[in-house]
């Protein structure tokens, strides 16, 4: 009975707009979602993807994880097509997996390092203290 105001008294019901088909405009989302992809450049983002930090690690986890349960599901008599499918399946989310907690991981050590709980080491000091107590090490034996 909703849409039925059998109350004179009181203030009439909202009309509610019928939708419009075949509406000119677009959709707000869609410009947001063609400008995101305007904004790609397949060939510099994707030549440069093997420099971000914890990119090799989630692409070799996926595989192996990827291939591990596509042979599985090959070997229990799957088709040839599921198992494929289940084998990219596991790769995409292993890879995807992978990816966010090394990247959760690494937002963790530079909050840390942000408030001052964890120190912030540089592998050139450590390489130059080590080369300076060779160093000293040398001169004392001489």
């Amino acid at each position: 009975m909703s849409g039925i105001n059998n109350n004179k008294e009181q203030e009439p019901l909202p009309d509610i707009p019928t939708p419009v088909l075949n509406d000119p405009r677009p959709a707000p989302d869609r410009d947001q979602v063609v400008s995101a992809f305007k904004t790609l450049e397949p060939a510099r983002n994707f030549s440069t993807m093997s420099k971000s930090p914890c990119a090799k690690e989630s692409f070799l986890d996926g595989a192996a994880v990827g291939l591990g349960v596509g042979l599985l599901k090959a070997m229990r008599s799957a088709p040839a097509r599921s198992a494929a499918n289940w084998g990219f399946g596991a790769f995409v989310l292993m890879t995807v997996g992978t990816w966010e907690y090394c990247h959760f991981k690494i937002r963790q050590k530079r909050q840390l390092m942000a408030i001052g709980q964890m120190p912030v080491v540089s592998t050139i000091d450590i390489d130059a203290s080590k080369r300076r107590e060779a160093i000293a090490a040398r001169q004392n034996n001489v």
